[in-house]
């Protein structure tokens, strides 16, 4: 059986990422860590352990390709305070054989025109952080976080 699903929150700013840490750890089955990227106390550690996810909020004194670099999570979803969108990027092992970074670009390309053609969200997408918000009030009955617009 699978244990319970790592979540590192890195952030530049207290409000965003303390909140989106609080939130994140009300959900079940979440283990949620939170390093303030102005220190770095605790960086190498939080991601040494191979979290399952990374969220990142851009504009502090590292860059994602620094979190890519350090951690070897599958998914990182990138926030930025000053936007309501989040990106969502999944790591691909690439060789340097073309043929394999060929069929990476096919793939990555199928799972775009699928999500395309189904109007889900999916890696590469944007997604607006207030859908999301309201899809989470609308499970809960409700209740939930309270965002400005």
């Amino acid at each position: 059986m699978r244990g319970p699903d790592r979540v590192v929150v890195l952030y530049s700013h207290p409000l965003l990422g303390e909140g989106l840490g609080q939130m994140l750890a009300a959900e079940p089955g979440l283990v949620v860590t939170t390093v303030s990227l102005g220190t770095l106390d605790g960086l190498d550690e939080a991601l040494a352990g191979e979290p399952d996810v990374v969220v990142f909020e851009e504009g502090g004194p590292i860059g994602i390709l620094d979190v890519l670099r350090r951690s070897g999570a599958t998914v990182i979803v990138d926030v930025d305070i000053t936007s309501s969108t989040a990106w969502t990027l999944q790591r691909h092992e690439l060789r340097s054989a073309p043929d394999e970074v060929l069929g990476a670009v096919r793939e990555a390309l199928a799972v775009r025109a699928r999500s395309a053609i189904g109007g889900e969200t999916g890696p590469g997408r944007p997604v607006c952080a207030a859908a999301v918000c309201a899809t989470q009030r609308r499970a809960r009955g409700g209740a939930g976080v309270v965002t400005g617009s």
